[in-house]
């Protein structure tokens, strides 16, 4: 007996599906004494028992999901005479083959998205760059001065380091008690503007910023003024040419939203008084005072504790009005001069109903504009404060920052899972994901929150990561770095080979190390110009070629070691049902120390593809089974027609 989720003899269509779109399932070599077969269906808001229609071979069940964007399960219930038992999912698993079981069957997943739903071109084909603005570039050293002496004016605590070459600060300064992140380098707008040619040469087309307006820290997650570019990194004139300079070049810039908090010495709240206006701490009487929650004594809310970050209500429509829907809103400021898009930092902090807002502004003044959440889990199964998430179902994100590849991409090339586990992986996200979101998708090995890709594959420390104390003595030796360039290489590959937006964060295509912040958010350094190239030769590649941007995908494990994906595009459509020129691409990877003998069988069924555009792919391709020896350490990649 079988049913698997992610071949279309099973279900049709596999994957995700748009709301009113008809769903069949099938479950097949069912054994002679079935008497009946019924598929239990578990909506958002109901709970079905329907008999399955009896066919050759088999069970199967036709329905047409309703208008409502939302995860329905599903496992199926066999009777035979008197008793019966279950056929469901995999544990661990919500896609692919299932199995028997007496009791408690575990659930497939059916992803319904709204059939309205479309994500920017631009970001199904492109390729980003993320850069912390304090460490890219120093352009113009009287940004560096006037930033130190408007903060300084402010009362705020202001390193300047004197080398760019230092390494950030990780401790308490002048005698404090806690750390700041209170040190600058420099980095600013026109230092960015600077490297555009460089980046574009490189195959960039989209850069995102960390937060870049007014804020007492390097980060500037701790927001003084949204409307108000941070004078280190210069001013509002200097973004406009940054964007205009960008666009000639065909690279957009998306920026950093922070709407779930501000910082407690911001003009909103202003807890330090460093402003003449009355924030919200200074009473009822400051216009922002009901953006904040306080209590009857006077203390107020804060982002997860963190007393400088004061939380706000997402609720509050004066709030709403002024980020999102009001002429002279935030996003309309950014946008006005020149801004592609928004990533919204803690995305779950935020409510659905607020960010179905934000699209709705968003799309409303310019349909091509991105949307990204941070998102560190499942976008689709995503839990917050009790709430199930539908934020990637059609109404709210474009995109997410993909942290599961990450830790699943590292723990493959790191020998901890297999290769089996790692098309498991890429399957899942595949089948669930809305195609429109898959294909946007960020897909990310590095970012400002988490350990750089060149030390994960360096040290074997993925999740696992020590204490800063640690961290600060900790060494990375030659031979331990070799390893890291020779890892990151594959990495590269399967990042820019599957569907989405590969993004590369600064510094990573020249090795740069670094743990968990403040280490991640070293100054750009180029010391390893090999790595370099693997960057430059898999972004030109992609940004040259359409299969590799919106071509159908497929995952093999032809082993435990080795992992194959195709990319095709057979038919002159795409995907996403685009006009597309017809290519296929193979790409073979050998994390291991042994060089590996690969057969591929191409007559065999794979998962996640639709039968009649598999078909189509084979009719193009001359052989029936590809041979290759991939050497240790190694991928190869081979264009099939």
């Amino acid at each position: 007996m079988i049913h698997n989720a992610s071949i279309d003899k099973y279900r049709s269509p596999i994957g995700a599906i748009k709301t009113g779109e008809e769903l069949t399932l099938r479950l097949l070599d069912t054994p002679v004494k079935t008497t009946a077969v019924s598929v239990l269906l578990f909506f958002e808001d109901r709970t079905q028992e329907c008999p399955m229609t009896k066919m050759d071979g088999g069970y199967e069940f036709s329905f047409c999901v309703d208008n409502n964007p939302q995860i329905v399960w599903y496992f199926f219930k066999i009777y035979e005479d008197d008793h019966s038992y279950f056929y469901g999912a995999r544990p661990g698993r919500s896609c692919g083959e299932g199995m028997t079981v007496g009791s408690d069957p575990f659930s497939f997943q059916i992803t319904v998205y709204d059939k309205n739903f479309h994500t920017p071109k631009w970001m199904q084909k492109g390729v980003m760059y993320q850069i912390f603005p304090d460490r890219f570039a120093r352009g113009n050293r009287e940004n560096l001065l006037h930033g130190k002496e408007y903060h300084e004016n402010m009362g705020r605590e202001i390193y300047v380091h004197r080398n760019w070459e230092e390494q950030p600060l990780f401790a308490p300064i002048n005698g404090n008690e806690n750390y700041s992140p209170c040190d600058f380098f420099g980095g600013d707008l026109e230092g960015i503007i600077e490297h555009i040619n460089e980046l574009s040469d490189m195959g960039v087309t989209c850069i995102y910023l960390n937060p870049i307006v007014e804020a007492d820290s390097n980060h500037r997650y701790n927001t003084a003024n949204h409307k108000k570019l941070d004078p280190f990194l210069g001013d509002e004139d200097d973004f406009r040419r940054l964007c205009r300079h960008a666009k000639r070049k065909g690279i957009r810039i998306v920026l950093d939203g922070v709407y779930s908090h501000t910082g407690d010495d911001s003009i909103y709240f202003n807890k330090k008084g460093n402003y003449p206006e009355k924030g919200a701490f200074q009473g009822p009487e400051s216009p922002y005072y009901d953006w904040y929650f306080f209590d009857e004594e006077g203390s107020y809310k804060s982002w997860w504790g963190f007393q400088s970050l004061p939380e706000v209500d997402k609720t509050n429509q004066a709030y709403q009005e002024y980020i999102i829907t009001g002429k002279n809103s935030v996003l309309n400021y950014w946008a006005g001069l020149g801004s592609s898009g928004v990533r919204l930092d803690v995305a779950d902090e935020l409510t659905d109903e607020f960010i179905f807002m934000i699209r709705n502004t968003m799309k409303r003044k310019n349909p091509d504009s991105a949307i990204i959440g941070e998102v560190w889990e499942d976008v689709t199964t995503k839990e917050s404060y009790g709430v199930k998430r539908k934020y990637a179902l059609g109404k709210g994100l474009d995109s997410a920052m993909n942290y599961p590849f990450k830790i699943q991409c590292s723990n493959y090339l790191l020998r901890y899972v297999n290769a089996y586990a790692m098309q498991e992986f890429l399957l899942g996200q595949q089948c669930n994901y809305p195609k429109p979101f898959y294909y946007a998708n960020m897909n990310l090995l590095s970012s400002h929150d988490i350990p750089r890709i060149r030390t994960t594959l360096s040290t074997g420390l993925n999740e696992n990561i020590p204490s800063r104390e640690k961290q600060i003595d900790y060494v990375i030796d030659r031979n331990m770095d070799n390893q890291g360039q020779t890892l990151s290489r594959l990495a590269v590959a399967i990042q820019f080979f599957i569907p989405g937006i590969p993004s590369i964060y600064y510094g990573d295509e020249y090795g740069m190390h670094g743990f968990k912040d403040p280490f991640n958010r070293g100054t750009l350094f180029k010391r390893d110009t090999e790595i370099y190239r693997t960057y430059e030769k898999m972004a030109q590649f992609r940004k040259a070629e359409p299969v590799l941007q919106t071509g159908h995908a497929i995952f093999k494990a032809i082993n435990e070691n080795v992992l194959a994906i195709i990319r095709f595009i057979s038919d002159g459509h795409d995907a996403l049902g685009e006009k597309a020129q017809d290519g296929a691409y193979l790409l073979i990877v050998n994390p291991t120390s042994q060089a590996e003998n690969v057969i591929i069988d191409l007559e065999q069924p794979f998962e996640g593809v639709e039968n009649h555009q598999y078909h189509r792919f084979l009719r193009k391709v001359n052989q029936n089974k590809i041979s290759k020896v991939i050497e240790s350490f190694d991928y190869v990649i081979e264009k099939l027609y």
